[in-house]
């Protein structure tokens, strides 16, 4: 599937990796006059070695390009999508993030989605996965799989000119998992622990009740499942234009 092959490469992932590597180099001065003055004088008339750097650093950009445009697929999602689709799609290049929006009756839906993230290495429900029992293994390291990876939401109902309710969420391959809410409107002498809440910390039926709440206002499993085929490709696409935008300052 396109979704897994593009998720496989971890594109945002890696090139986060690229910039936290290359922060560690530093380049270390001769110590001495003997050394500065030790080194052959062919370096006067062969390739510098900051140049043969450059070539080996483009030759490594030019193959992760060719790479991410294998993964990366042009697609046109207005007509994928119809018009049936609920909400109306904000997406500015070189973000992380886009933005849903629809309006519902007296209420007016705004929905941030975000790149994918790793899934933490601990249970969503706050358990260590070395607690499975081994006869159910099997079954916990398919679900682990399904779960690799999540997209964080944030639901932000704006109910009139200044209250709102806010829910955020994972949401993963197979599941929506809400994190926690908090509304408004902020006033200065209000303690934000008394408005916000962490879901966990609620009775289960508080978040039974916000799926129904949620799927009431068009965020259901098939608005998820396009989220994750939409975010793993923009995450393509923006690794993409990273890269260019990399190896064109390389090349100066």
């Amino acid at each position: 599937m396109a979704i897994s092959s593009a998720l496989r490469r971890a594109p945002w992932a890696a090139a986060c990796g690229l910039l936290a590597s290359r922060s560690s180099w530093r380049v270390h001065p001769p110590q001495g006059h003997r050394a500065e003055f030790s080194a052959p004088l062919s370096f006067l008339y062969g390739p510098q070695p900051g140049a043969a750097a450059d070539a080996h650093l483009l030759r490594v950009i030019n193959y992760e390009i060719s790479c991410a445009q294998l993964d990366c697929k042009k697609r046109d999602w207005a007509k994928e999508l119809g018009e049936r689709f609920p909400f109306e799609i904000q997406d500015k290049e070189g973000t992380n993030r886009i933005t849903l929006t629809r309006r519902d009756q007296k209420e007016r839906i705004e929905v941030e989605v975000f790149l994918p993230s790793p899934a933490d290495s601990v249970e969503q429900n706050g358990e260590q996965k070395d607690r499975v029992e081994d006869d159910n293994r099997q079954g916990h390291a398919s679900n682990a799989a399904a779960n690799q990876y999540y997209i964080p939401l944030v639901v932000k109902i704006h109910k009139g000119p200044a209250s709102w309710l806010e829910i955020s969420c994972r949401s993963y391959p197979d599941e929506l998992a809400i994190e926690s809410l908090a509304f408004g409107p902020r006033e200065e002498s209000v303690d934000s622990s008394d408005i916000e809440a962490k879901i966990s910390n609620l009775p289960e039926e508080f978040e039974q009740a916000f799926h129904s709440y949620l799927k009431s206002r068009a965020i259901s499993s098939d608005v998820t499942n396009f989220l994750h085929a939409y975010m793993i490709n923009k995450e393509c696409h923006e690794y993409l234009a990273w890269l260019r935008k990399l190896k064109g300052l390389i090349k100066r």
